[in-house]
Parts: C-alpha cells; sequence; structure tokens
C-alpha cells in the first residue's frame, strides 16, 4: 500500500474550506478537530462531498481531573462511529497534579480508546512527550494498546538541544502510530517552520526508518 499523506485543516481557516482545497494539491485525506457541534457524521459527510477521507481528528487531552479525562471519550466515541482510527492529541495536566494519577487517568482513557478501535496518538509535546526517550517512557508507563506516539519531525528540535530527528525518532519508532511532518531551521525554541525541505530535517532518513518497520502512515503536512 502506498503511504497515506495528509494535511491539517486549521490554517484553512474552516475544515469545510481545507475540504474543497485539498484536492487541488493531490492531498487526499485530513487531520481536523472535531466538530464543535458533535455532528460527526456531518464532518465525514463535508470531507467525502470533496473526495477527501478523515484520517486523523485532532484536539487536546487534559488530564488534571477525572472529569476532564473522561470528557474526552465523546471524542473516541465520534471518531470511532466515522471510522477514523487515530485521534492526534497534546495531552496536558498541571505541574501540581500527580504524576501516577495523570497515568492513571491516560490508561483508562487509553484503555476505552482501544476497546472502541480507536489509537490515540500522542504528539511531540511537553510533558509526556518531548522526545523519543519521553514519549517511549509514557506510553511504556500507561501500558496500554490505545495509547502511541505521533512523532513531530520538528518539535523535537524546537523543545529539545543537541539532538535531532533521525536520533530522536529511533528511541521509539515501533511506538510510532502517526506523524507530523514540519521542517524546521534546527534552533531550540525557535519558531521558524521553513517550507518542507528546506530545513534541517532528515526527512528521507524518516520515511526509511519507519518504512522498514511496515509504517504506512498517517504523514500529516503541518
Amino acid at each position: 500500500m502506498a503511504n497515506v499523506i495528509a494535511c491539517r485543516t486549521g490554517m484553512f481557516g474552516s475544515a469545510e474550506a481545507a475540504f474543497e482545497r485539498f484536492p487541488e494539491a493531490g492531498i487526499l485525506n485530513a487531520e481536523a478537530p472535531p466538530p464543535g457541534d458533535g455532528d460527526y457524521a456531518g464532518l465525514a459527510a463535508s470531507a467525502a462531498a470533496a473526495g477527501v477521507t478523515i484520517s486523523t481528528l485532532s484536539t487536546g487531552l487534559p488530564l488534571d481531573t477525572d472529569e476532564t479525562a473522561a470528557a474526552f471519550n465523546a471524542v473516541i466515541d465520534g471518531a470511532a462511529a466515522i471510522g477514523v482510527s487515530k485521534v492526534f492529541v497534546s495531552a496536558k495536566a498541571g505541574e501540581d497534579v500527580p504524576r501516577d494519577a495523570v497515568l492513571s487517568r491516560f490508561r483508562v482513557t487509553a484503555d476505552y480508546a482501544a476497546a472502541q478501535g480507536v489509537v490515540i496518538c500522542m504528539e511531540t509535546h511537553p510533558p509526556f512527550g518531548t522526545n523519543g526517550d519521553l514519549a517511549k517512557a509514557t506510553i511504556e508507563a500507561v501500558g496500554s494498546p490505545g495509547l502511541r506516539f505521533n512523532f513531530d519531525t520538528a518539535n523535537v528540535y524546537y523543545y529539545n538541544e543537541n539532538t535531532d530527528t533521525i536520533s530522536e525518532l529511533k528511541k521509539a519508532a515501533d511506538l510510532v502510530a502517526a506523524v507530523h511532518i514540519k521542517d524546521t531551521d534546527g534552533g531550540f525554541k525557535s519558531g521558524n517552520f521553513p517550507e518542507v525541505g528546506t530545513g534541517v530535517v532528515d526527512f528521507p532518513g524518516v520515511f526509511e526508518l519507519l518504512g522498514g518497520l511496515g509504517f504506512e502512515g498517517p504523514y500529516t503536512l503541518e
């Protein structure tokens, strides 16, 4: 099978506007936010009408309390209902929240996702997925097939020093379920994310490493 190449909808103002534009660029898969009105079927229908498939949903996962974590189940249910098997998340919790409590909530949520046939793809963000080592440690501590890594090719530079894309990817490549394709000038905390292929990211190396493990995407353009 060919790799699944997708694009995030956010830069186009609305998901519907993005769906209309993607085919012009040969992009037939999308990462979209959950619908604000809860109409997942309508979101999927809007994509399909433009010839686009929703490959992932994208949202946040607050793990501060049992209630905030449990509220995420509605996103899991919505994804499952429209056949979306991966949900990208930026997982967060306050610094004052005990780590054991956070991991417990993560486990409950990931197990619920797995039961619905959905995988939560944790972004390369602090505090749980800052780099390959930390992402691997978090996923192994949670211990659920419903949680895997969304590897961001540029964020490993933004949030870390003295490393590179391939070095971090090797640490957790077997746990990657989704990839964000983004280039960077390589600076720590640098917001310079240039056009793909004009920065420092070794994209051929990324594709070779993950392809060797049988990974076929989604590779989602930011």
